[in-house]
């Protein structure tokens, strides 16, 4: 196979490279980043296999001339919600299979334009394969009682949490995200880490008790009032201080779960990521399964298509991370 993996040189398309690079069916691996000197670097350090590549990746035509002949697109670049959708729409042109790592920001409308576009060329992609979302489908699919079947026959859909160490998880991109996220603090959900949470929207978004929590509420809260300049900010301050921001030991570098309230109790379902791996090794996953060709199916596909139980409880045990179910 050869592989495209784009934004090779941020935290999680570094993962995804190592992940690429171990397996024997990929016979090339395309390191592409916007910083060309650290995806050289990486891919020399890396392996003979790789290859590397300077591209905008949010520009249709530098991205379009590096897919020739590739059989799987790997997407790491962000921020997702400003990249996404044109980095798959031009994907689906060339007819090049994309994984994407996501981050749920993608309307309705840009889903059925993005499947239309791959439909209409006859391949297949997956959009979130990170975290939440990602692991939080998986978990919802195949591991919450009931399944996704079951949930949306009653119009319930589970609530999801992500938790995750700031010193040790995420680059720059998700420093970004993560300085919006700021709601009130709440309660912790279901069988998580112990911790401190936050809504954000919907989901619930929660960081190590201490240091941690107290660094993101002060300057999270306080700059992200002042609008998208204080998120900047307070993204810049976060990632500039994360090394002040170490956890409790054995606490992992991320966490991820699901949860629904029913009237026999509260079942729920977690991931833990001790190393702050397995985004990344999913996003490689799912690249992979798509260039091995997904017999009859095109346009969206979800996640836990690709991934089922057994693949999921393999591919958390190999990147040194554990699930379970309550």
């Amino acid at each position: 196979m050869k592989i495209a993996l784009l934004g090779a040189a941020g935290f999680v398309g570094r993962i995804a490279a190592q992940a690429f690079s171990a397996r024997a069916e990929v016979r090339e691996l395309l390191l592409v980043d916007y910083n060309i000197r650290d995806a050289k670097r990486f891919a020399k350090a890396l392996s003979p296999k790789c290859r590397w590549a300077m591209a905008d990746a949010g520009r249709a035509p530098e991205l379009a001339r590096l897919l020739d002949g590739v059989d799987a697109v790997a997407n790491a670049v962000g921020p997702c919600s400003e990249y996404e959708k044109r980095i798959l729409l031009t994907c689906a042109d060339k007819g090049a299979p994309a994984a994407s790592v996501g981050d749920g920001t993608l309307s309705a409308a840009d889903l059925r334009e993005i499947h239309d576009a791959f439909r209409g060329k006859g391949a297949a992609c997956v959009s979130g394969c990170g975290m939440m979302p990602g692991w939080t489908e998986i978990l919802s699919a195949h591991f919450l009682a009931g399944g996704p079947t079951e949930s949306a026959e009653r119009g319930d859909q589970p609530q999801r949490y992500l938790f995750c160490s700031l010193d040790r998880f995420g680059g720059y991109a998700f420093f970004r995200r993560a300085a919006r996220v700021p709601g009130p603090e709440t309660i912790a959900p279901p069988g998580s880490r112990p911790g401190c949470y936050f809504a954000a929207g919907e989901d619930f978004f929660g960081l190590p008790p201490g240091r941690p929590s107290g660094l993101y509420s002060r300057l999270g809260r306080r700059l992200a009032a002042l609008g998208p300049v204080g998120q900047e900010l307070a993204a810049a301050f976060l990632f500039w201080l994360r090394g002040y921001m170490n956890a409790k030991e054995g606490t992992p570098a991320s966490a991820a779960g699901v949860w629904t309230v029913k009237a026999a109790g509260t079942a729920c379902a977690c991931i833990e990521d001790p190393r702050g791996r397995l985004a990344g090794v999913l996003l490689a996953e799912a690249s992979l399964r798509l260039a091995a060709g997904i017999k009859g199916e095109k346009g969206l596909l979800p996640l836990h298509r690709l991934i089922g139980r057994e693949e999921a409880e393999r591919i958390a045990g190999e990147g040194g991370g554990r699930i379970l179910s309550c």
